[in-house]
This record gives structure tokens, C-alpha cells and sequence, in this order.
């Protein structure tokens, strides 16, 4: 699967500020055998402009959480300002999970995330959160419940996810 996006914004049209944004995913599923598979994920983004001041929050970037890096609360990865994290103009997260399913219906997973937001690409100092998940073929579609360990926080935290995280 391939998604990208383009958006902005221009004074002409009552914006504070010119800018573009500009935003892709990709994921691709690899089958290693009857009952193994892996999956890669690669996102990035970048919102052009001299600064990010005047462009709103949405048009800017940040991860951490279910389907960005897991380990990592939801878009806790960004722009420090003060106590508070904020959107940054460029965004870079990877991924890679290995899944074996032990049933028709059931299979355990094995990840590996990375990632971050900032406002240079310079800046971008990736964040690595790897674990363990459950994988449930359900009626109403796949379901995932992952544990991950965010290895900049030290921190072991839980992620749900219904349908596959694109």
C-alpha cells in the first residue's frame, strides 16, 4: 500500500502563512512461508516553509504511539518546547514486524520501530521502540495488542489496534 498526500496553505487565501505540506506512507507485506510473514513501514513528511511559526498544529508533525512507534506514547515524539511537545516541519518513522501465525485465526509478533519529528532533518535523532504482540483475526477484522519498550524512556507500554496500523 502507498499513500501520499499534499496540502498547504497562502496568504492569498487568508492563511497566516505560505506553506506546503507535504506527506507518504508505505507498507508492504512479504509472506516467509505458509504460516510467517513480515511487514515494513516507511513514513516521512516535511511541511516547507522558513519556520513552523504561523502554520497550524494539524500541518505539522509528530509520532510515538500505536501506528508510528510504539513504545512511545501517542505523538509524544516531536519538538520540545518547554514542558510540552510540539509539531515539527519534518517527520521520518520506520517499522519492521515479523508475524507467525500459530493458528488460523491467531499469531504472535515481533517488532521493531523508529522514529521521530524536528524542525531541520538534521534534528531528526530517531526513537526505537521494539516488542512483543498478539495477533487476532477477528469477525469484525484483524486485531493487535502489542507490548513495546520505548528505549529512550525506559518505559514498557501497551498498544491496541483494530485492522492493520497503516
Amino acid at each position: 500500500m502507498a499513500q501520499a498526500q499534499i496540502g498547504g496553505g497562502a496568504r492569498a487565501l487568508l492563511s497566516d502563512r505560505n506553506f506546503v505540506r507535504l506527506h507518504g506512507r508505505w507498507l508492504q507485506y512479504f509472506p516467509l512461508g505458509e504460516r510467517d510473514s513480515l511487514a515494513l513501514r516507511a513514513e516521512a513528511g516535511a511541511t516547507l516553509a522558513p519556520s513552523r511559526n504561523g502554520i497550524p498544529q494539524d500541518y505539522l508533525f509528530r509520532a510515538g504511539g500505536t501506528v508510528s512507534v510504539r513504545g512511545y506514547a501517542y505523538q509524544s515524539l516531536g519538538v520540545r518546547e518547554g514542558s510540552a511537545t510540539v509539531g515539527g516541519r519534518y517527520l521520518a518513522a520506520f517499522s519492521a514486524e515479523a508475524t507467525h501465525w500459530i493458528s488460523p485465526v491467531w499469531g504472535i509478533a515481533a517488532f521493531i520501530d523508529a522514529g521521530d519529528a524536528a524542525d531541520r532533518p538534521g534534528d531528526l535523532d530517531p526513537a526505537i521502540g521494539y516488542g512483543l504482540g498478539a495477533r487476532w483475526k477477528s469477525p469484525a477484522g484483524p486485531i493487535g495488542a502489542d507490548l513495546a519498550y520505548g528505549q529512550r524512556t525506559g518505559e514498557l507500554r501497551a498498544h491496541f489496534a483494530l485492522a492493520i496500523p497503516f
